[in-house]
């Protein structure tokens, strides 16, 4: 699962202790190069169940889904979050089981397991030598070695450490408050391995890229709070708010109407077009141009999304449907023309592009 704030009333309700799965002592081995032209879609699975997935669609828009399990003698685990791909290999993100799986990007065959992890929820680069890992259960960031595919050590960040950008030298990492609240981005110099400094921009920032000139745009939902019996005691507007990674300043902000709780920014190939969903309980994707005076007012596609991505001049978009059978993923134009729709596995909530 991706624990988003519109799941948080349900699976916080259930306390449970889950045991990874554990390889068996054999794999089947994957021919070189057939998973080197198109993308993967992270399939979460039904949370406490291990039914996690990878898909993988070609560029010609054929599907195949489970593909990890597959390849290999083991299934991946409880709620697959994320996936990137770094040095030719593909890190995928298991949240519940606490594990990070390494595989060979272009057969998916398995390499390693990294463990040591709680929480886990995005992987980034930082440098050929090292990777971040957000973490939820140590409110940080964990460094992988990734020569070795170990944590050589961890930063501690806000609450909730969730996406992280990268530009000029630093990690800026959204810190979204877990279970709770926060409304800082942590700036991590990433020769060093410190907290530079923290920005506070809005509640629970969920997101952030980097745009053509450098600088870090965060997508903060707002905070609801509720009483007892659930009904809403007070909210905070979301906020796009645009840094200066020179300065690491505020440049920019813009508050959406409060009671819409924004999320999933993403940019287009050009860096100078944010894409996000945004509204209450029913969102719409909406286009911003990084030269605007303020935020759009009509959406370009009319339809909520559980995931949303931009690659190579496409915008994709994932139904988790009724969060039990499987799923699906839609492409559109930059325009917002429906493209192209593929059923994929349960609970579809992140793309990676290979």
């Amino acid at each position: 699962m991706r624990n988003k704030i519109k799941n948080i009333g349900i699976i916080a309700l259930a306390v449970i202790s889950i045991t990874s799965c554990q390889k068996e002592s054999f794999t089947t081995t994957a021919s070189d190069g057939n998973y080197e032209n198109g993308y993967f879609i992270t399939n979460e699975g039904n949370f406490g169940t291990g039914n996690g997935s990878i898909s993988f669609i070609s560029n010609e828009g054929d599907v195949e889904n489970d593909v990890f399990s597959q390849i290999n003698s083991f299934i991946l685990g409880d709620v697959v979050q994320s996936m990137n791909i770094i040095n030719d290999k593909g890190y995928i993100i298991v949240n519940n089981s606490s594990k990070i799986e390494v595989t060979s990007i272009d057969s998916m065959n398995s390499i390693t397991t990294i463990q040591g992890l709680i929480s886990p929820r995005y992987i980034v680069k930082v440098s050929d030598e090292k990777a971040y890992v957000s973490d939820w259960g140590i409110n940080g960031v964990h460094v992988i070695d990734l020569n070795t595919n170990t944590i050589i050590t961890t930063i501690t960040t806000g609450t909730g450490p969730e996406e992280i950008a990268i530009s000029n030298g630093n990690a800026y990492v959204c810190n979204v408050g877990g279970w709770g609240l926060d409304n800082t981005i942590s700036v991590i110099d990433i020769e060093s391995d410190i907290v530079s400094s923290t920005i506070e921009v809005g509640d629970k920032p969920n997101s952030c890229v980097v745009d053509v000139n450098g600088d870090v745009w965060v997508l903060a939902g707002g905070y609801t709070e509720y009483d007892a019996n659930w009904n809403i005691v007070s909210e905070t507007a979301g906020v796009l708010a645009k840094i200066n990674s020179y300065t690491n300043t505020i440049d920019a902000s813009y508050d959406f109407e409060v009671g819409n709780h924004p999320e999933d920014l993403v940019i287009n190939s050009n860096g100078n077009k944010l894409y996000f969903s945004d509204g209450s309980w029913s969102k719409s994707v909406y286009e911003f141009n990084i030269t605007a005076s303020s935020l759009p007012t009509e959406a370009i596609i009319d339809r909520s999304f559980y995931e949303l991505a931009f690659n190579n001049g496409y915008i994709f978009g994932s139904d988790a449907v009724d969060y039990v059978q499987n799923g699906w993923s839609y492409q559109y134009n930059e325009s917002g023309k429906l493209i192209d729709s593929m059923q994929v596995g349960i609970i579809p909530g992140g793309y990676c592009f290979n």
